[in-house]
């Protein structure tokens, strides 16, 4: 063989090598790989569980084939140290996952914004503050319950038919473009409005512990019934002022018309009207006022709301005797002011009016006072015999006895002195009063 021909059969097998190397290259590196580092997944156990689930191959990279995952379920942590805070990473997995599971794994932080094929979320039990799933135009159950949700976004996602956000702190949800909701959960959150009127379909619905004062459920026929404490257990307050003899306590309520009850109801006196509770005693409010609401579905029981009521005024409640058994009146005083005094009832026999139990002036607190009796008896001597005296009221018939002997030679300054045998009375006891006693019975 010429030189010529070896050195084009060379150069054709170094082309043919190098086309080989070329094509192995692009077999090798063609993939859109993904590397499993701290600059795609920041967080070190999700990328660690990232690498031990779906690396295959263990060669640091995600593949096409790898990152082909439909449901991705991560497993709650007992262990502060095994904690997730956040899934950054989790969009490499868009093109195909459609159900998340990463509850109680302490995330702080959720962006499922590029995960516009996931049908089914649950990350309940973790510490998220906002979420927005407006970007997931497919999904169908969210179960966002018991993080620290203070902000839920939806956008017109109207695929959604099940929807559980209890336990967070939302104060405010718009459910309105739900249309499809059937199951929804928002109980033991702050709201203080909720309209469900655009959610026909609800079959199931809990919105307790919240901070309603009405509900509407009028366009809801869907639900089979409703019990009070899947509704009630609504707190709110509102502050009482004085109206003279009486405690006003303003609330607005929508549809007012519609609270069926109150605890401040007596018998045909109803608690409620035009826009006020009223109440005639602090007794009746401190631990609050209670009323039910109608929701305005047939088969629906009514909701139950507990309003804590604040005052800066008190109350002095004046009392005939220390017994506080029988009530003369009350008297109601700003913080500072001064009760005003009731007139006296009738005067007990062979009683006198001695003053109150208590200073009604500079009222801070509420205040109970009673009226202190002292004795006004009427006593006279009426008999006088074996040296002792019997002294008796003749009014009441109270009576005492006092002998004789104990008192002699005592003057009025002496506490054994004793009037009614000082018949002489000349200020002391000596044998002129007890000849005269003798005498005299």
């Amino acid at each position: 063989m010429n030189k010529n021909i070896k050195k084009y059969l060379s150069l054709s097998l170094s082309i043919i090598i190098l086309l080989g190397c070329i094509s192995f290259s692009f077999t090798a590196f063609g993939d859109d790989l993904v590397a499993i580092d701290a600059s795609n997944f920041t967080d070190y156990n999700f990328r660690s569980m990232i690498s031990e689930r779906y690396d295959s191959n263990r060669d640091g990279y995600l593949s096409t084939a790898e990152r082909n995952v439909s449901l991705m379920s991560i497993p709650g942590m007992t262990d502060d140290n095994d904690s997730i805070k956040t899934l950054k990473g989790i969009e490499y997995f868009a093109g195909s996952l459609t159900v998340l599971r990463c509850g109680a794994v302490n995330l702080e932080e959720l962006d499922v914004s590029a995960l516009v094929n996931l049908t089914s979320l649950t990350c309940m039990g973790n510490k998220l503050t906002s979420l927005d799933v407006s970007k997931n135009s497919r999904l169908v159950t969210l179960n966002c319950s018991s993080n620290l949700l203070t902000s839920l976004t939806f956008g017109s996602l109207s695929s959604l038919n099940m929807l559980h956000c209890y336990a967070n702190k939302l104060e405010n949800i718009d459910v309105s473009a739900l249309v499809n909701l059937t199951d929804f959960r928002c109980d033991q959150n702050e709201l203080t409005v909720l309209d469900v009127s655009k959610n026909t379909r609800l079959q199931e619905f809990t919105c307790s512990a919240n901070h309603l004062t009405a509900l509407d459920l009028s366009n809801n026929t869907a639900l089979e019934s409703v019990v009070a404490p899947a509704i009630g257990d609504q707190t709110t307050t509102a502050q009482a002022r004085l109206n003279g003899v009486e405690i006003v306590i303003p609330f607005d309520v929508e549809n007012s018309s519609r609270i069926t009850s109150t605890s401040l109801d007596d018998g045909d006196f109803f608690g409620y009207s035009l826009g006020e509770f009223l109440a005639y005693n602090v007794n009746d409010i401190d631990n609050g006022v209670d009323y039910t609401y109608s929701t305005n579905l047939p088969n629906s029981e009514d909701m139950s709301v507990h309003i804590d009521v604040s005052r800066d005024f008190f109350q002095v409640s004046f009392y005939t005797a220390e017994d506080m058994t029988e009530l003369i009146n009350v008297s109601f005083v700003e913080a500072g002011g001064n009760a005003r005094i009731p007139s006296l009832p009738q005067t007990p026999t062979c009683k006198a009016f001695d003053g109150w139990s208590e200073e009604v002036t500079n009222v801070t607190r509420d205040m109970q006072v009673y009226i202190i009796w002292r004795d006004d008896h009427s006593y006279e001597l009426v008999n006088f015999e074996n040296d002792v005296a019997t002294i008796s009221c003749p009014v009441c018939g109270d009576s005492f006895t006092v002998l004789f002997s104990d008192c002699i030679n005592a003057n009025e300054a002496d506490d054994n002195y004793c009037e009614y045998i000082d018949v002489v009375t000349d200020g002391y006891i000596n044998a002129k009063d007890y000849a005269k006693l003798i005498k005299m019975f």
